[in-house]
């Protein structure tokens, strides 16, 4: 079980994982909104699209691919009729399963 001290580490670690270009991109621009790694945030995929200049549905496409690589959790919240939902993020490593997050 790989645990990071660190963002770095995390970022280090990732880069090295075979993904597609566009999905480390948005993984290592998520993580400049983070204060460290297994902590929960929130960020709009719009200020991310903004961040990576991808379109917003680009980048929600690479965090399902990132998601399902196991180097992101996600936690979903939406109401019952919203127009809005939220996720918070948690970056994490491929083999650490957190409880309550996909």
């Amino acid at each position: 079980m790989r645990e990071f001290r660190n963002i770095e580490e995390w970022r280090r670690e990732f880069s090295q994982y075979h993904m597609e270009s566009g999905t480390c991109l948005v993984l290592h621009t998520l993580s400049l909104f983070v204060g460290g790694v297994g902590e929960a945030f929130t960020v709009p995929v719009s200020d991310l699209a903004e961040r990576a200049n991808l379109s917003k549905p680009v980048v929600t496409k690479h965090l399902k691919k990132a998601q399902r690589a196991g180097w992101i959790g996600v936690r979903r919240f939406d109401s019952a009729g919203a127009k809005l939902r939220r996720n918070d993020y948690m970056l994490k490593s491929p083999e650490i399963e957190v409880e309550g997050w996909v």
